[in-house]
């Protein structure tokens, strides 16, 4: 039954039963405000019917520029409904070329009809938008939090140490008087 389910929801997002216009890259370039190069870092996967929602590492601008690794919706429901025009990006690590409009909130959406598709930039991408720029090396994420945390964890451990040392009870060491 799950099985059936996964590759119904496969059915209702791929391209090939899309119903989208043939468009040239220039029409495409023209709807998009970002075309990007790049990889797949993170996929979200429910059980509920919903088009897919990814995080998305730039490696290549071919046309305008994000603000670094973002999330972008496949569908034109933003995480609604599957769509027969959801695109499909669901491989962490895989490469693709996407067509991408603001959605809101630092997100970003695509479709299948965008012209966004599984690897680099085709011939004819390449001829028109030339070798782009590369995106900025990637910040290291801030992990201010997690080291405080540490650092809370090792103090409630060393007082406790310190406190079950202070407090062992009573010295076997017996003094004498001569």
């Amino acid at each position: 039954m799950f099985a059936a389910l996964l590759f119904g929801m496969g059915l209702a997002s791929s391209p090939a039963l899309a119903s989208c216009v043939q468009t040239t890259v220039a029409e495409r370039a023209a709807l998009a405000e970002v075309v990007v190069y790049g990889t797949v870092t993170e996929t979200r996967q429910t059980f509920a019917p919903a088009s897919g929602v990814i995080r998305f590492r730039p490696g290549r601008f071919l046309k305008g520029t994000l603000p670094g690794e973002v999330e972008v919706y496949l569908g034109p429901t933003k995480g609604g409904a599957i769509t027969s025009v959801d695109y499909s990006a669901v491989i962490r690590g895989e490469a693709h070329t996407l067509y991408l409009k603001a959605a809101g909130n630092g997100a970003w959406q695509t479709d299948a009809c965008s012209g966004s598709h599984a690897g680099a930039p085709a011939a004819d991408e390449a001829s028109f938008f030339g070798t782009g720029t590369a995106a900025p090396p990637t910040t290291p994420k801030d992990n201010t939090s997690l080291a405080l945390g540490a650092l809370v964890i090792a103090a409630i451990a060393l007082a406790g140490a310190l406190f079950a040392r202070g407090y062992s009870g009573p010295s076997t060491l017996t003094t004498t008087s001569p």
